[in-house]
C-alpha cells in the first residue's frame, strides 16, 4: 500500500517506518522538520521514503499529500494525548485535521483510506461489560483517547476504514533505527474493542466498581509491550488487508512475555 505516516520522528513512529518499508509498503512521511528526521533516521531508510514537510494540524496540505501520491492508507502517530483528565486536550487538533484530510482525500480519490490511529488501554471496554463501561472509569488516565474515538466514529465509515491500536505502555526493544531486510515479526496477541487475556479478579461480579476495580489495577501492568512489536502489527495488517479491526478499538498483549493463562 502507499501509506502516509504522521508522527515519524516519535517513538512509535520512527519504529513505524522499518516496518512499513520490510512489508513491502511504498511510505510517505509527513513531518513537521525534515532536518529533525534526517537527524534521526539513517540514510538507508531515508533513501526509501518521500518526504512532505508541514504542520500535522493543517487539513488541507494533508489532502494534498494523500491525493498527490495516490495514498491508499494513512496511520497518525503525532500528537501526545493529555495524561490526566483535568488536563486540556493536547492532540484534537491533530485528530481532527488528519481525520477531516482523510475523508476529503478519499472523496476526491474516489476509493475509502485504511486508516491506523493511537489510543491507549483505558480506551477499551472492561471484558463482560462490553458497549457499557470502559477500562477508564476505573483507570482514569489519557481519558482525551475518547475524543479521538468520538471524533472517528462520527466520520462517514464509506471514506474512512480506521482502527484505534490501544496499547498500555509500550517501551523500546532497541535505540537503533535500522532498514530491516525482512519483517521482524511480532509476538502480539490482539481483540477488538477489549484487551485480549483478560483475567478478572475472584471479587469482580460480587463487589459493585470495586471487584472490577481490583480487576483493572491487577490487569494493567500485564499489557505492556514493544513499540518495535506494535509497529510491525500494524504493517502486517495494512500489507494482509484484513477488515475485522475497521471500525474497532484494538486492544493489544504481549504473549511473547509468558503471560498467558
Amino acid at each position: 500500500m502507499k501509506v502516509l505516516l504522521l508522527g515519524a520522528t516519535g517513538n512509535l513512529g520512527s519504529r513505524l517506518l522499518p516496518a512499513l518499508l520490510a512489508h513491502r509498503h511504498q511510505v510517505i512521511v509527513y513531518v513537521r522538520s525534515e532536518r529533525k528526521l534526517r537527524d534521526l533516521i539513517p540514510a538507508s531508510l531515508l533513501s526509501n521514503i518521500t518526504i512532505i514537510t508541514g504542520d500535522a494540524t493543517d487539513t488541507p496540505a494533508i489532502t494534498s499529500a494523500l491525493v498527490d501520491n495516490k495514498c491508499t492508507a494513512l496511520i497518525n502517530s503525532a500528537g501526545q494525548a493529555a495524561i490526566f483528565p483535568w488536563q486540556a486536550p493536547r492532540m484534537q487538533d491533530i485528530i481532527n485535521a488528519v481525520a477531516s484530510a482523510a475523508v476529503e482525500a478519499s472523496e476526491k480519490l474516489g476509493y475509502p483510506l485504511r486508516c491506523w490511529f493511537l489510543g491507549g488501554l483505558a480506551l477499551l471496554d472492561m471484558p463482560g461489560m462490553e458497549g457499557a463501561v470502559q477500562l477508564g472509569r476505573y483507570i482514569p488516565l489519557f481519558s482525551e483517547h475518547a475524543l479521538t474515538y468520538a471524533c472517528l466514529s462520527a466520520k462517514p465509515a464509506s471514506n474512512l476504514k480506521w482502527s484505534m491500536l490501544c496499547p498500555s505502555t509500550m517501551t523500546p526493544t532497541s535505540q537503533t533505527i535500522a532498514l530491516l531486510e525482512t519483517p521482524r515479526g511480532n509476538s502480539l496477541s490482539a481483540s477488538a474493542d477489549v484487551p485480549p487475556h483478560w483475567q478478572n479478579s475472584y471479587f469482580h461480579g460480587i463487589i459493585p466498581f470495586v471487584g472490577p476495580l481490583i480487576s483493572a489495577l491487577g490487569n494493567a501492568p500485564r499489557y505492556g509491550t514493544k513499540l518495535e512489536d506494535n509497529a510491525d502489527f500494524i504493517a502486517a495488517d495494512l500489507e494482509s488487508g484484513d477488515a475485522r479491526f475497521v471500525g474497532k478499538r484494538v486492544g493489544v498483549f504481549d504473549k511473547g512475555e509468558g503471560k498467558v493463562e
